[in-house]
């Protein structure tokens, strides 16, 4: 802050008399520039705030806030907020900060903007048992849920997925407190979030550690590589994925890294011709590291390409390009849901085709 400028605890209180339900703020500050225009931040202080907590809590505290005071700036305080609480908080106009150092306050009146960045993982995580949206059962999961469109319920989940009832419920708990999901008062998904399911899962996925990788060099590049695959015979299974995916629907920049999921990497590699390559490589072969990048292939021009949710996973956590190649897939997916997203589980699935 400016240190012209005055911060300090407001004498000022915000409670209503009329409801006894009605949420009470647990403190206030008053901002002041050195010009005299000051403002008011009304502020709730929490022990722990998750992302389902903007749903629940704030829209009351916001409408107190209106009905008391006119527009009065909101601030979120917390020992740590999660990057998808944060953003859930300033898409509805509300200030954070948690003790770790991350911050972003707003002011239109003084103008004032502080954006900081602190702890991006809880250093003090719940110890509640709470499932961990990781590994195998989690991937297939998620891809059920991004996937396939609602409603269903933990059993059908369960057998679409390969995994259990209990542990659809527990992972459900945890995408729930996320927001990630809204489900009924039974239990059954009502909704998704296709795009924060997928960022989620990148947080404990990568394409090139979580798959077995090894990397090549095509002496006449990717894309010749990558028109050779279409004829090859005898090798088992191969599904582009990567940049070259990611291009035939949201195209970004010329790929240079053919990436591609096969049964037999070795194979591959010597019926395409590549030289082993640690530097520099241009192309990686992945055996999968579970049998879900199988699910939803797309055949297009006799090469098979993974479902666009396995696209934007393995591109999110990729590297150069990559992760600007994923977002722009995230984008073509919400454009373009018909053209990709099952209308039920039992649904035959249909290849997508270039936007």
């Amino acid at each position: 802050m400016p240190s012209s400028w005055q911060v300090e605890r407001s004498t000022r209180a915000f409670h209503s008399e009329s409801s006894s339900t009605a949420q009470t703020l647990d403190a206030a500050i008053d901002v002041r520039a050195n010009n005299g225009v000051s403002t008011t931040l009304a502020v709730e202080a929490r022990n722990s705030f998750a992302p389902r907590d903007v749903d629940t809590l704030l829209p009351g505290l916001a409408r107190q806030l209106r009905t008391l005071a006119g527009h009065i700036p909101l601030l979120v305080v917390a020992p740590w907020l999660s990057q998808r609480t944060r953003d859930l908080l300033t898409e509805e106009g509300i200030n954070s900060i948690d003790l770790t150092g991350n911050a972003i306050v707003r002011l239109e009146n003084p103008t004032l903007y502080i954006e900081s960045a602190g702890a991006q993982r809880n250093p003090a995580p719940a110890s509640q048992g709470r499932a961990q949206v990781r590994g195998p059962k989690a991937a297939r999961l998620i891809r059920v849920l991004a996937d396939v469109r609602p409603p269903y319920g933990v059993r059908e989940l369960a057998e679409a997925a390969a995994v259990t009832p209990g542990y659809v419920s527990r992972i459900l708990e945890t995408l729930d407190r996320e927001a990630l999901v809204d489900r009924s008062p039974r239990g059954q998904v009502r909704s998704t979030d296709v795009a924060g399911l997928l960022r989620r899962w990148a947080q404990s996925y990568d394409v090139f550690e979580t798959n077995y990788r090894s990397t090549f060099l095509a002496a006449n590049g990717a894309s010749s590589a990558l028109d050779t695959v279409a004829s090859l015979t005898r090798v088992g299974r191969i599904a582009v994925t990567g940049s070259f995916a990611a291009t035939r629907l949201a195209p970004v920049a010329a790929p240079a890294l053919l990436v591609a999921y096969c049964d037999d990497p070795q194979a591959v590699a010597d019926a395409l011709g590549l030289l082993p390559a640690d530097e520099a490589p241009n192309v990686a072969l992945l055996k999968p590291f579970d049998a879900i990048v199988w699910e939803g292939l797309i055949t297009d021009m006799e090469l098979s390409y993974v479902a666009p949710s396995q696209v934007v996973a393995d591109c999110l956590t990729g590297t150069g390009r990559m992760p600007s190649e994923g977002e722009a897939v995230l984008g073509w997916m919400t454009e373009n849901e018909s053209r990709w997203r099952l209308s039920a589980l039992d649904e035959t699935r249909e290849s997508a085709t270039d936007s």
